[in-house]
């Protein structure tokens, strides 16, 4: 198989896992994408939305529904009054830590099965390919 091949693999196994999460907190996976890109200090509206690579309209609905389970706070800016600051609750930093233990278990498991010098190279092979991404995304 060639590089794109396996890429796409990854990216949509990553993506089933999501769901997997998402279904066993009772989220959707674009919940569960949404919380755990949520900084506990916070993160503006825009940036979430940016960073999620979601329109504002799709990021609000999502939001509004976050907010409605109380996983969320949503503020205006002290700087800017158009901009929303979006925090996690205690609910939401619970709900956070969740997705986080089940991925850091899932991910644990496979790297068992997997050579420690294996596991190196791929990381930072990954640190590379997700540098580049971001770099060329940060121009679009």
């Amino acid at each position: 198989m060639n590089f794109i091949t396996q890429y796409n693999d990854f990216c949509l196994n990553y993506l089933k896992s999501i769901k997997k999460i998402a279904h066993s907190l009772s989220l959707t996976q674009s919940q569960v994408l949404c919380i755990k890109s949520i900084p506990f200090d916070g993160i503006s509206q825009i940036s979430l939305s940016k960073k999620l690579a979601l329109d504002l309209s799709t990021m609000s609905r999502n939001l509004v529904k976050l907010e409605e389970a109380k996983i969320i706070n949503k503020v205006k800016s002290n700087y800017d009054s158009r901009s929303s600051i979006i925090t996690l609750t205690q609910k939401g930093k619970k709900a956070y830590k969740e997705i986080i233990n089940i991925m850091q278990n899932e991910i644990n498991d496979i790297l068992l099965k997997i050579n420690v010098d294996d596991i190196d190279y791929l990381t930072e092979v990954l640190n590379k390919i997700n540098w580049e991404i971001e770099l060329n995304n940060h121009y679009e």
